[in-house]
């Protein structure tokens, strides 16, 4: 029995031989293998198979658009751009991950045609396809992908990428790999609150109620962000008189731990009688209504003091001339006490013989000069 050898026709094992060698350069056209992003917990990159340049070298980078902060279910547009000089083929590799290097949010591929998204140990690796790997461009090239949110506040969430910038030769020799990465944290949350207190006196008195007094109030943002303070002054109303407190600013906008003074006049009416008038003014967060802070001052509005009595008050009518009629303006008020009566010469406060006597003992007495 003639047995024949087997063998492969010579093209077949020059058609394995070139397959297995240039296999692993074609092969990452159609987007890298998983897992080469940077991230932790190895911080494997590109640099595995693309060797013989710096990573990170300075001439080119590796850039993502990523929100600053994300709300829960929000979804966002990154974009990832990848520049280097002189290369003319591109590739990418991102994935999400939070604090304890799980998978943050989800990856959607929004171009088909240039984006892939897969799988590896629960993770999301989004990356280029054969087209995206753009072929013949120029010293640039981005993706656009889109991200959803977590569902619920996650804490800080990190977005690794590793990026090829290559030389479209098909080889490994001559590319360059970037890394970078970029974070994005929950918004924080606003907390409102205000302050306000007296600078200097809380209590001041007055004998001109008209003309009031001025009290200096301190009002301070005590939240995390900036808010508009509305200021309030309280009135004392009567019947007989009114007291009312007048602010020089009704609102301040302060920027967070920011303070402002504002003054506060308080002032009476012709009627106003003489007391203590509590005067309230409140301050109250725009951003939040349920944050307000008070102050009270008390004002006292004092009797003024009785008109000095005239130098010769035995001239009861002030005519000039002591005579009989002052005579008869304090025997029409013998015998009263009281303030404010004329035929209380003396000022004891009760008209009586002594003031007869005193105007007796100046009867006829020029009281013009």
């Amino acid at each position: 029995m003639i047995y024949r050898k087997s063998s492969l026709p010579i093209w077949a094992v020059l058609v394995i031989l070139f397959v297995a060698s240039t296999g692993s350069v074609f092969a990452f056209s159609f987007g890298p293998p998983e897992g080469l992003t940077g991230s932790p917990p190895n911080g494997a990159n590109c640099t595995q198979c693309h060797v013989g340049n710096t990573l990170n070298d300075a001439d080119g980078s590796l850039m993502l658009t990523i929100p600053e902060t994300y709300e829960p279910n929000e979804i966002y547009t990154i974009v990832v751009n990848l520049s280097r000089d002189g290369q003319s083929r591109w590739g990418f590799e991102m994935t999400a991950l939070d604090g304890n290097g799980a998978r943050a949010g989800s990856f959607e591929v929004s171009d088909a045609a240039n984006t892939q998204l897969k799988e590896k140990d629960s993770k999301q690796y989004i990356m280029h396809t054969s087209a995206g790997s753009a072929q013949g461009t120029e010293d640039e090239n981005q993706w656009t992908v889109e991200w959803t949110a977590p569902d619920a506040d996650i804490g800080p969430i990190t977005f690794y990428a590793a990026g090829n910038a290559a030389n479209g030769d098909g080889g490994t020799a001559g590319d360059y790999i970037y890394t970078t990465s970029e974070e994005s944290t929950p918004p924080v949350p606003v907390v409102a609150g205000v302050s306000l207190e007296i600078v200097g006196d809380t209590a001041l008195s007055t004998i001109d109620a008209v003309a009031g007094v001025s009290y200096a109030l301190k009002v301070t943002n005590t939240g995390n962000m900036m808010d508009t303070i509305m200021l309030e002054a309280s009135a004392e109303v009567g019947i007989e008189g009114s007291v009312l407190g007048a602010l020089s600013d009704r609102s301040v906008a302060l920027e967070a731990g920011a303070a402002a003074e504002v003054t506060l006049k308080v002032t009476g009416d012709l009627f106003a009688k003489p007391g203590e008038y509590p005067i309230r003014v409140t301050a109250t967060s725009k951003t939040d209504g349920t944050k307000t802070a008070e102050v009270t001052t008390t004002t006292t509005i004092e009797t003024p003091p009785p008109p000095p009595p005239p130098p010769t008050p035995w001239d009861v009518n002030d005519d000039g001339t002591v005579n009989v009629q002052d005579l008869v303006l304090v025997a029409n008020e013998l015998g009263e006490s009281g303030e404010s009566l004329k035929g209380d010469v003396n000022g004891d406060g009760t008209v009586d013989i002594r003031d007869l006597v005193l105007v007796a003992s100046h009867f006829g007495e020029d009281t013009s000069n």
